[in-house]
């Protein structure tokens, strides 16, 4: 077949904007995602605490980032557990990230922005030429000389406006937030009202050096004001306090909190503006538990968790002898917790030391008592030596109350999953957890705290005659242990080791972002 004349020019024609569309499309490339050191930095982002991490718009991993380093348009910045990091972009806006939230860096004719994908940041324009921030719904947030609070969650958007004023709109709509109000963007559209409590201590930004000390919370509440309660958020974690009529105290874990007050005044209740602390231990590392010299009953390690606080690799060593010679067990991990197996009776050291730094290794001690068993209800009773002489027993009731101590002393083990995940459609986890009935004599109790201690008992269910029981979990750091009791008694014979379960909000990836390929 041979072309005419036509069919050759129609077809050239083709071929050459087939060219100029890749022409172009190399040069929007190259305008967007040119090389780094062709690129101009919009900004520098910097950290004080653990991991934070940044992805380019040109590549698909994540990265460790070292402080003060410059970011592009387009980048990705995200920080990790009790983490935190300072944006400053060149504009003199700057952007404070807490724990476990996400932004992009955006650019536009208007000039660089943020758009915040998950998480909480606080944003600071009042130095700064404008400030754009866009959340994840899409809804946009202009300061104006503003320095506002911004979170983004499965409850929409919260907006709440220290100084100076924002502008939010969302679907063609407007709102005006004001200093000292709060405004909220979800489903059923905008919502705005005053702060009324006012925060005193800890003071906005505050960092606490010493975790081992209780915070001290103070507020000034209008006339009127009762029953208030303190809200906590610290990651994905929420606590609430009871409060007096303006101040409160409480021993908090280190990491990054926020924290806003609710009283009730009347029929209505009053709120403050969030406010934000840091606690921080005084050294990189501390040990929690064993505690210094505690004595652990042979039944409560079997499989002994050891548990300290810091971040990074650590190595960790655990021995019979002081100098740690011969160690039962040395291993080098990245978490803040480690299981020890099949101790036997006796005092043990254990140390925690930074890899890159063991010169401040720090080292502490526990004994397992060689009396495992709790006693029972009947073993109680049972005086431990008689006042006057008792008649001695029959063979029958010698054997008779052998078998009901050895029927007391009872052990359990309970497993479940170190981590969960919650499905997107879904609002919480099923976690299946399991142990091995004694008899049918007992029964069961599962509790669920927020701290390995106990102290903020979440749930406590009682089960008789199984095995296994499924608990429907929301996201959060969860404690769970076993109790064994007698049936129609709350006086536990047993415990199982106490286990931690991680409980995680599946994340979709973003929508990928298309652009248009536009002529320079």
């Amino acid at each position: 077949m041979t072309l005419s004349r036509r069919d050759k020019v129609v077809a050239l024609i083709l071929v050459l904007i087939i060219l100029l569309l890749i022409y172009l499309m190399q040069c929007h490339w190259r305008n967007r995602f040119g090389a780094r050191g062709d690129a101009k930095p919009v900004g520098e982002v910097e950290y004080k605490y653990h991991q934070v991490q940044r992805k380019y718009s040109d590549r698909m991993l994540w990265e460790d980032v070292e402080s003060k380093s410059p970011i592009f348009a387009y980048d990705w910045v995200m920080t990790k557990d009790k983490s935190d990091a300072r944006i400053t972009l060149n504009n003199g806006m700057k952007v404070d990230m807490d724990p476990e939230s996400m932004v992009e860096i955006d650019e536009s004719r208007e000039g660089v922005g943020l758009t915040l994908r998950d998480g909480t940041i606080r944003a600071d324009s009042r130095a700064a030429k404008g400030g754009t921030i866009t959340a994840a719904d899409g809804t946009k947030i202009d300061l104006d000389q503003a320095d506002a609070q911004i979170s983004t969650g499965s409850n929409g958007l919260s907006v709440d406006v220290k100084s100076g004023n924002a502008t939010l709109k969302s679907q063609g709509k407007e709102a005006k937030v004001a200093a000292g109000e709060v405004g909220s963007v979800n489903k059923e559209g905008f919502s705005k009202e005053k702060t009324l409590i006012v925060l005193k201590s800890p003071a906005q930004g505050a960092v606490l050096e010493d975790a081992s000390k209780a915070v001290q919370f103070s507020f000034d509440a209008p006339a009127g004001a009762e029953d208030c309660k303190i809200q906590l958020t610290g990651g994905k974690q929420r606590r609430t306090l009871s409060a007096g009529r303006n101040s409160h105290s409480a021993v908090i874990a280190d990491g990054s909190y926020q924290w806003r007050v609710v009283c009730r005044q009347g029929e209505k209740n009053i709120s403050s503006a969030a406010g934000a602390f840091r606690v921080r231990p005084a050294s990189a590392f501390a040990l929690i538990s064993p505690s210094r010299g505690q004595v652990i009953p042979a039944n409560q390690a079997e499989n002994l968790a050891l548990h300290w606080r810091g971040g990074g690799r650590v190595k960790v060593d655990v021995s019979r002898n002081a100098d740690f010679s011969s160690p039962v067990k040395s291993v080098e991990t990245g978490g803040d917790d480690l299981s020890v197996a099949k101790l036997k009776p006796g005092t043990y050291y254990w140390r925690v030391a930074p890899v890159r730094d063991k010169t401040q290794s720090i080292q502490s001690n526990f004994v397992i008592s060689d009396k495992g068993e709790l006693l029972a209800e009947a073993d109680s009773e049972r005086p431990a030596a008689s006042a006057h002489k008792e008649p001695k027993d029959t063979d029958a009731a010698k054997k008779k109350k052998a078998s009901e101590a050895k029927t007391e002393k009872v052990r359990i083990s309970a497993s479940a999953p170190r981590n969960a995940v919650i499905e997107p459609d879904a609002v919480s986890a099923n976690v299946k957890i399991g142990w091995t009935p004694v008899n049918k004599a007992h029964s069961y109790r599962i509790r669920i705290a927020k701290d390995r201690e106990f102290d903020e008992q979440l749930s406590s269910e009682s089960v008789s005659g199984k095995g296994q029981a499924t608990l429907a979990l929301k996201p959060g750091a969860y404690y769970l242990r076993v109790d064994v009791t007698r049936r129609g008694s709350n006086k536990v014979l047993a415990s199982s080791k106490t286990q931690r379960i991680d409980v995680k909000k599946k994340k979709l990836p973003p929508p990928p972002r298309v652009k248009s390929v536009q002529a320079d």
